[in-house]
């Protein structure tokens, strides 16, 4: 939001003028008759509330304090926003339903929470006043890492293996496709694996999750990376290093089995039946 500029005058300049009194003066002067106001409200409201005043005349009351507190300078003038990326400014304005010159103390923090928090992008937030004239908005959205396939349908998985509550996938084609009933729980942790070879990552299409224990990564040549249970990180860093030093997925292959500490085994197209081909996805509950 833009910063809306306030000006006073006081002291008078040897022309009869009234000279600008410095920024920190004015802002003294005027949080100091805040705080006046403020306790005479204060004091109105408990002989009220003891008089047994109506709460809609306490509400009436507090009202018109929070009007002339925003004259004396408690109004909202800036929105200081953190931590956007996905969400767009004007969904985050919508949620906040803050204008300029709204007075300061008449936000309700909570309620402004509650409403960025239900936006699509927006897995927690905080809002906060900045006296005398602003509000802090930090939010923590949801980081896409990876495409979870379930049900025949692709969903944005998060670092920690939750399900992103936003439909619209356009602008998320590039990210890895991890298959399986809990590769949303182990994601995170391949993802740090591939990550460790940024040209070789480039390469993985999709990545399968075989009974639970470990993973099937499909090249995009459709070479399929066999990777053990214990010791992945290792084995994917043995294939890397192969690859670099013999092109080794530019050999006409199957599948690279590297299941079994210290050894590779490849298999070729013409060592694999069409019935066998269609299982080196890794689909077979017991590869």
């Amino acid at each position: 939001m833009r910063r809306l500029r306030l000006f006073s005058r006081s002291g008078r300049t040897a022309k009869g003028r009234r000279r600008p009194a410095s920024r920190r003066t004015r802002w003294i002067r005027r949080l100091a008759a805040a705080a006046v106001l403020a306790s005479t409200v204060t004091a109105g409201a408990i002989l009220s509330w003891h008089a047994g005043w109506p709460a809609i005349v306490l509400d009436s009351v507090q009202r018109a304090a929070e009007t002339t507190l925003a004259k004396a300078g408690l109004r909202v003038d800036q929105i200081y926003l953190k931590g956007r990326r996905q969400a767009s400014v004007k969904e985050v304005s919508g949620a906040l339903a803050v204008a300029r010159g709204m007075p300061l103390l008449s936000v309700d923090l909570e309620a402004a929470r509650q409403r960025l928090e239900r936006l699509s992008w927006v897995r927690a937030a905080s809002v906060r006043r900045a006296f005398p004239d602003a509000l802090r908005v930090v939010i923590a959205e949801w980081r896409p890492v990876a495409l979870w396939q379930r049900r025949k349908q692709l969903v944005l998985i998060d670092d920690e293996g939750t399900v992103i509550p936003h439909n619209d996938l356009e602008g998320f084609s590039d990210l890895l496709v991890v298959v399986g009933a809990d590769a949303p729980a182990h994601a995170a942790e391949l993802m740090t694996m591939l990550a460790a070879a940024p040209e070789f990552e480039k390469r993985v299409d999709a990545a399968v999750r075989v009974g639970g224990r470990r993973w099937n990564i499909r090249m995009d040549n459709g070479v399929y990376v066999w990777l053990p249970e214990t010791g992945a990180s290792d084995a994917w860093s043995n294939l890397v290093r192969l690859e670099r030093e013999h092109g080794l997925l530019e050999q006409d292959l199957v599948a690279i089995d590297l299941r079994f500490a210290g050894r590779l085994i490849v298999r070729t197209r013409e060592q694999v039946s069409p019935q066998k081909r269609k299982r080196a996805d890794g689909k077979g509950g017991r590869t």
